[in-house]
């Protein structure tokens, strides 16, 4: 395995991980012991029962997956871990309040010490929007908007902006992070995993890390070129965006996964998400275990 390579896991995979919270707390603490980096959760507020709504029949989670609310998750899991880093992998921004978004990201930041990174990214589900009281058509422009006042609140003590979707008036956090939180941006489904050219340059433009969920493949590197293209266009220096990519590792042997780990780290990826399966806590809970010792991780 790469020594530079972050290797993390998702905490639950769709669309079952567990109703027994001691589970999700016990699979945290365990991957911290055997020495990943960090563990990536996922989001979404409302489950949809998919028969009901044509369109939208194949979405991977329905009304009954057990997806927890992520921020109230990480925020728990701050005070039973101590080394382990938590990303969201992806919060639907454009969902929720920008304001309260910072709030809440600050908070954890300060509590674990640094160790959090917000994935984030548009969703695809108007239903779930219609939920949360937001616009479904709109939530790219206001997905943009959400970064830079996200910033600024994060960074500045007094920020007025004047924008199509927020307006802040000579307002302030306090406490604030003592830092940026990292902004990855996450795209692409399985069924098009290449996302579309102007989600790449967006993500050159302004993302500070990205979650692609391509292969490390012909038509990926093409998608990278992109990117990297926009940042440089933006004054940016390319090889400062991070890429995490993942890895589905059903079915694979050891020296498999450390061939496909081999080649996302030449491919360019600083961090990769092992995603693994089971059908109970505890199935999951035991292969990472196999994994960790099996990649010398503990």
């Amino acid at each position: 395995m790469p020594a530079d390579l972050k290797i993390g896991v998702n905490v639950y995979k769709f669309s079952d991980f567990s109703r027994d919270f001691r589970e999700v707390v016990h699979f945290v603490q365990t991957a911290e012991r055997l020495g990943y980096s960090h563990v990536r959760f996922q989001d979404h507020v409302v489950g949809i029962a998919a028969e009901k709504h044509g369109g939208l029949a194949n979405t991977p989670y329905t009304d009954r997956s057990v997806l927890r609310e992520c921020f109230t998750i990480i925020s728990y899991l701050t005070a039973v871990t101590s080394r382990i880093e938590f990303m969201t992998g992806v919060l639907v921004l454009p969902q929720r309040q920008t304001a309260l978004v910072a709030k809440q990201a600050a908070e954890i930041d300060i509590m674990s010490g640094g160790r959090i990174s917000l994935g984030v990214g548009i969703g695809y589900n108007a239903v779930e929007y219609e939920a949360l009281g937001m616009g479904f058509k709109d939530r790219a422009a206001r997905f943009e908007e959400q970064v830079h006042v996200l910033r600024r609140l994060w960074t500045e003590n007094d920020v007025s902006f004047q924008g199509q979707f927020h307006t802040l008036t000579d307002v302030s956090l306090a406490p604030r992070p003592s830092r940026r939180i990292p902004l990855f941006f996450g795209m692409g489904r399985s069924a098009n995993p290449i996302p579309p050219d102007v989600v790449l340059e967006r993500c050159g433009r302004l993302a500070d890390g990205w979650l692609p969920i391509f292969g490390p493949d012909e038509a990926g590197r093409e998608a990278v070129g992109k990117v990297h293209d926009a940042a440089a266009r933006a004054g940016r220096d390319p090889s400062d965006l991070v890429m995490e990519m993942g890895l589905s590792v059903d079915g694979l042997g050891v020296g498999e996964i450390q061939d496909e780990l081999g080649r996302r780290r030449a491919f360019g990826a600083q961090r990769v998400n092992l995603q693994v399966s089971g059908t109970s806590a505890a199935e999951q809970t035991a292969q990472i275990e196999r994994l960790a010792e099996a990649l010398a991780l503990c």
